[in-house]
């Protein structure tokens, strides 16, 4: 005796999804969450890109109105309180009151009267202030988003010998140091502002966006001290290690940011770090480029031109100092420590 299904029954069972069904289309749905996920991240990186380029632009045209104001001279870079103090130099916050010396040795006090002392401009990344008037003098004054071009343009000054004495000025040659703009020999090039951060020695892989600002950032050579460059690849780099300090405290360093192991000799105390990747390599503590936002550092020209560099481009000297633009290799220009 044979079983006929009825039609109806048979249009239920057709009708039904088999677990392959399911799991094709789960997977399927996964895929667009995670294509519109990734659109949205890059829309929003995009947007912050531009708001961090305005921000730099204004910040630009301020140090363009100082200088206007001031017979064409250049910010000062870093001036300590005995420089200060010698220069007459008076510094005050947006209530009018002095700001302390050690606050007003880097730009940033200097700059905000021409920026209507709007702090959201340099300090909108910091999310731990809801009300930017609540951040500390000492955090405004050591972590702008921008860095300045302290050595090489206005310049870094300190107190030797009780007398005001500016870094680079004793170089043999043309000034190594533009004090004023008119002394900027390429504008188009030259750096004025550059997203930066405060690094110690190591591997700096991925871009920050969170990461703290810093008042100066420096070029990947400063006189002749090799301070950070670009890495691309695994490769294998030897850095002279001769201070047991150094050496004691880099090891653990070494050992999270390349999870590798680390050789040391004791007679010549080299230290042989692995690399992993595209990014920065920093040989010196010092105040360098940020990748803040994506993959490339967001500049600002003497020209007030904005854009955003990559670090290699950024190792080319002549985009932070006159002089390297008469070498033949800018990359790798070195000058004395005058």
């Amino acid at each position: 005796m044979t079983h006929q299904m009825q039609p109806q029954q048979h249009a239920r069972r057709a009708a039904a999804f088999t677990i392959v069904e399911l799991l094709v289309v789960i997977g399927i749905i996964a895929i667009l969450v995670s294509l519109t996920t990734i659109s949205l991240s890059q829309a929003g990186a995009s947007a912050r890109q531009t708001q961090a380029l305005s921000n730099m632009k204004q910040v630009g045209a301020a140090w363009m109105q100082y200088a206007n104001q001031n017979d064409d001279r250049c910010m000062i870079g870093y001036a300590d309180e005995g420089v200060q103090q010698a220069f007459r130099m008076r510094t005050r916050d947006a209530a009018g009151q002095t700001v302390a010396a050690a606050d007003a040795a880097t730009y940033p006090f200097r700059l905000l009267p021409f920026l209507n002392n709007d702090r959201s401009l340099m300090y909108d990344y910091i999310d731990e202030y809801e009300d930017t008037t609540n951040i500390p003098n000492d955090v405004i004054a050591r972590n702008p988003a921008f860095g300045y071009n302290a050595y090489y343009l206005g310049g870094w000054w300190t107190t030797v010998g009780n007398n005001p004495k500016m870094r680079f000025s004793g170089t043999p040659g043309p000034a190594m140091v533009a004090k004023s703009i008119g002394q900027i020999e390429q504008t188009s090039e030259m750096i004025v502002f550059a997203s930066s951060t405060p690094a110690e020695p190591g591997f700096v892989k991925t871009a920050n966006e969170f990461a703290p600002g810093s008042a100066w950032v420096v070029p990947s050579r400063l006189a002749t001290e090799v301070i950070w460059q670009s890495s691309d690849g695994a490769t294998y780099q030897t850095i002279d290690a001769a201070a047991s300090a150094a050496d004691a405290w880099l090891a653990p360093a070494v050992a999270s940011l390349f999870g590798t192991s680390r050789t040391s000799s004791n007679t010549t105390r080299n230290t042989t770090l692995v690399q992993g990747g595209t990014g920065m390599e920093v040989l010196v503590a010092q105040s360098v480029p940020l990748r803040r936002i994506r993959n490339v550092v967001q500049t600002i020209r003497a020209d007030l031109s904005t854009t955003t560099q990559g670090l290699r481009d950024l190792m080319n000297q002549r985009k932070w100092m006159n002089n390297a633009a008469r070498s033949a290799d800018p990359t790798t220009f070195t000058h004395p420590d005058g």
